[in-house]
């Protein structure tokens, strides 16, 4: 394929947050006296990557009002300490523009949330396309979660049939497969390799982590590369 263009998540895939997340969310349980215990560490297993609200009122079996109010705990923490990126995220992201692709973020977080903690870690640059959760009412499986990102990069001069998605959860490639866009999943998420039955994905498109995008793109990539990846 001639690739022009690279969809991501930030979670998970750009940001090692997952871990992470299932503590502060456990924290968070303790500070409201909500029972954190081995099945709701399974539902947010599964669960995972579904907006941050309707994922903690599913999994903890609360109503949305709380819900909302420990997301913004949530949120807060995330401000205090941040979850660090995945090692290798910054030199693919950079690599990726160095090479003349154009990268879109796709995020259920909040705008205002997003770019702080996109201007800690100083990546905003990297995005020809940045799509928060004000961008649209959908969220994955759903395939439209990439209707405002494509239609962007559209407008740029790139077209679907040009793109790869990269996700790290079951329905990552669910939204990928849907949406007919050729789908890659790291393992710093909660997909693992026996997800493979329900969740189909070629297993040269499994990625121990984004570090190995640019390896992966050299290898499909049917275009020149002005830089190769060290």
């Amino acid at each position: 394929m001639i690739l022009k263009a690279v969809l991501t998540d930030l979670d998970g895939v750009l940001l090692d947050s997952f871990r992470e997340g299932l503590r502060k969310i456990q924290y968070i349980c303790a500070i409201h006296d909500i029972p954190f215990g081995r099945d709701t560490r399974t539902k947010l297993f599964n669960k995972w990557g579904i907006p941050g609200v309707e994922l903690l009122a599913q999994c903890l079996d609360i109503g949305i009002a709380l819900a909302k109010r420990m997301y913004a705990d949530w949120e807060k923490f995330d401000k205090i300490s941040p979850p660090p990126l995945v090692p290798g995220a910054r030199d693919t992201l950079v690599w990726l523009r160095r090479n003349g692709f154009k990268t879109a973020l796709i995020t259920s977080r909040h705008r205002d949330n997003l770019m702080e903690v996109l201007d800690q870690i100083d990546l905003s640059r990297e995005f020809a396309v940045i799509t928060a959760k004000e961008d649209g009412p959908y969220h994955k499986p759903d395939p439209r979660v990439f209707q405002f990102a494509l239609e962007q990069l559209q407008e740029q001069g790139v077209e679907r049939g040009s793109c790869i998605f990269v996700g790290d959860t079951p329905s990552d490639t669910v939204a990928g497969r849907a949406a007919e866009i050729e789908t890659l999943v790291v393992q710093t998420g909660p997909y693992m390799i026996e997800h493979i039955e329900l969740y189909p994905i070629k297993l040269t498109n499994v990625l121990k982590s984004i570090d190995d995008l640019p390896f992966w793109v050299e290898k499909h990539h049917e275009g020149e590369l002005k830089d190769l990846y060290h």
